[in-house]
């Protein structure tokens, strides 16, 4: 009789725990969305801010010293290669060229007449009539008489130059700035200004912009070969971005890289060349290129969402055969778009975790769709 009621006395507690203990709840189902990784062939873009100057710019300096008579142009203007810009009162300069010009027919007549003074004295040194110190005055006379012709001739030709420089001409086609200069001042090298204005070719436009030399050292194998063609021969792929937000009509081409990475800055310029028929662009606007910058020949891509980052380190979750994700460590490419290019051991066809990636856990299987890229709004 005691040891039944033991027994029973032991197991109420047992029956009572067992009463108390609630079901666990349902792990609820994890609902991923998924999609292809694609293999093609890309090439990498960056994107930079550069400065907008003119293929050709040039100071327009008197190169003489005088009164500036006239202004033969507009400012802001378009003007033609060798057309006039601007005159300098010649008269001061007409004389010196007159002066020059009377000093060297003298000279010319002086020359001429020591060459026939020296015939006659040959004639004469031959017969034994002269010395041949006196043939030898004679002959050292007239090259000297020859010589002051021909520095009276270079003087004259001076004067010519210094005349020509009373008139000043574009030097290229192009547009003319602000006259430094008003009618009346004294320029030149020794009056109060040489600078009288400027001149640039707009058609086509620099671009100038710098890289790192990171990213030169990533874009060298694409520049080499770009350098190696001629320029006519480079496509137009580079764009450019203005300060308004707009994307500027033409597509500009790599021009080239220059010789030295800058020891202050670390980086190194590189030109492109715009076309500009319009005259739109102007010298000192800036702007933001976008170029090519490598080529990746097979590279894999991945929607951009679906890279996660986790202290530094970047993984992307690839579906497998049994349901379950497994993190797969990258390393991250350029952009292209809306997709990513990655490094590692993602494969094309691999299917990648796009949407739901962070209630993925490793061994836990998941209830998976294609993934849809959302559709672009359209600009109203």
């Amino acid at each position: 009789m005691s040891c039944h009621l033991t027994r029973v006395v032991l197991l109420i507690p047992v029956i009572f725990l067992a009463a108390c203990e609630k079901p666990k709840p349902a792990v609820p189902p994890v609902f991923v969305t998924f999609t292809q990784a694609i293999q093609q062939d890309v090439v990498a873009t960056g994107q930079w801010v550069g400065l907008l100057d003119g293929f050709q710019n040039a100071d327009i300096q008197a190169q003489v010293t005088g009164y500036l008579l006239t202004q033969n142009y507009k400012e802001g203007s378009a003007v033609k290669k060798g057309e006039l810009l601007f005159t300098i009162d010649p008269r001061p300069f007409q004389a010196a060229l007159a002066q020059a010009q009377a000093n060297y027919a003298r000279s010319v007549a002086q020359a001429q007449l020591a060459q026939i003074t020296l015939e006659r004295q040959a004639q004469l040194y031959k017969t034994k009539v002269i010395s041949q110190q006196e043939y030898d005055t004679s002959y050292q006379d007239t090259q000297a008489s020859l010589a002051a012709a021909a520095a009276t001739q270079a003087q004259m030709q001076a004067a010519q130059v210094n005349l020509d420089y009373c008139t000043i001409s574009a030097p290229f086609d192009g547009i003319v700035g602000v006259a430094q200069a008003q009618i009346g001042d004294l320029v030149g090298p020794g009056g109060k200004t040489s600078t009288l204005t400027q001149i640039s070719q707009v058609d086509p436009m620099k671009m100038n912009f710098s890289i790192t030399e990171a990213e030169y050292l990533q874009a060298a194998p694409l520049l080499a070969e770009l350098q190696a063609g001629a320029v006519e021969a480079r496509e137009a792929k580079i764009d450019l971005s203005l300060a308004d937000g707009s994307v500027y009509v033409h597509k500009g081409k790599f021009d080239f890289v220059n010789r030295q990475v800058s020891t202050t800055t670390g980086t190194i310029q590189i030109t492109a060349l715009f076309p500009n028929p319009g005259s739109v662009l102007r010298p000192g606007l800036f702007g933001r290129v976008t170029a090519p910058v490598q080529k990746l020949d097979g590279a894999i891509l991945v929607p951009q969402a679906a890279t996660v980052e986790l202290q530094g380190n970047y993984f992307v979750g690839i579906l497998q055969p049994d349901s379950t994700v497994k993190p797969t460590p990258i390393v991250l490419g350029p952009v292209q778009g809306q997709l990513q290019v990655v490094k590692g051991a993602v494969k094309a066809g691999d299917k990648v975790i796009v949407g739901g990636i962070e209630k993925a856990r490793p061994g836990v299987k998941v209830i998976a769709k294609p993934y849809e890229a959302p559709t672009p709004v359209p600009a109203k």
